[in-house]
């Protein structure tokens, strides 16, 4: 099993003794969109799947406990299905052309890798889904509500400001850690071949080593989904390919 040492993530030049700018971001989105003008009909077929998902989200947000397990789902599978681009990226860094099928492979290499990675994802969206069956359950009484009830218009005007509360900090704290160990555990399966593990204490590491430039790249991917979510989930058929590709380009600047 690969470990993590010096050894194996190597020194980024340039980078190893200070941290990286706020701006910096900005040039690994830049890279991304070229990336994705280079392969842009690979792009748009996975911003396709994950608009795709979105929509099945939405399509169930008429229940509460069905809207939290689509989200969760969401959340687990956005990072998994984003390995072929990075895989697509780290290609054409080589100077090969990536197709579908090649980005497809990254999914096969490394695999157990991943699988865990998936399942710690998963245990996180597990965790949400809990707590938000929680403050329904505090909200409402024993009793689940029904199929048909509206989610905006019945169950959450019914919680507290306290529970509001309660709710937004576990989800910005289970958001914050997921960032956190995700941000470049990806690429490390896939580039370096490490375990599930210690890709998510690289990812870790390089959050703490750079927390500004990481801190900028999280609103990044904030606003952006955002604005992929305003369009109807149009807008990410294009986004979410261009921060799949960034990805691979902030764990080239982030990696140590």
């Amino acid at each position: 099993m690969a470990t993590l040492h010096s050894g194996t993530l190597p020194s980024h030049p340039g980078h190893a003794a200070q941290h990286l700018p706020l701006a910096e971001p900005l040039r690994w989105l830049a890279r991304g969109f070229r990336d994705f003008r280079r392969a842009p009909a690979l792009g748009i077929a996975y911003g396709l799947m994950v608009a795709v998902m979105g929509w099945l989200v939405f399509a169930l947000g008429n229940h509460p406990y069905f809207i939290a397990a689509a989200v969760s789902g969401f959340l687990l599978l956005g990072p998994i299905v984003g390995a072929g681009l990075i895989e697509a990226s780290r290609a054409m860094e080589a100077g090969d052309r990536p197709t579908f099928d090649t980005s497809l492979r990254a999914l096969s290499r490394n695999r157990s890798a991943l699988e865990h990675f998936a399942i710690t994802l998963l245990a996180i969206a597990a965790v949400w889904l809990l707590v938000s069956t929680w403050l329904l359950t505090a909200t409402m009484g024993p009793v689940a509500p029904a199929v048909e009830q509206t989610l905006w218009d019945n169950t959450l005007q019914m919680m507290s400001s306290g529970q509001w509360f309660a709710w937004a900090v576990m989800g910005g704290v289970l958001a914050v850690l997921s960032f956190a160990i995700s941000v470049i555990a990806v690429p490390l399966m896939l580039d370096r071949h490490l375990s599930a593990g210690d890709a998510m204490r690289g990812s870790l590491h390089a959050v703490a080593r750079h927390p500004v430039a990481s801190a900028a790249w999280a609103l990044l991917i904030v606003v952006l989904t955002a604005i992929g979510i305003a369009t109807a989930l149009l807008g990410l058929v294009v986004i979410y390919p261009v921060l799949g590709h960034a990805s691979w380009h902030a764990y080239r600047a982030l990696r140590d």
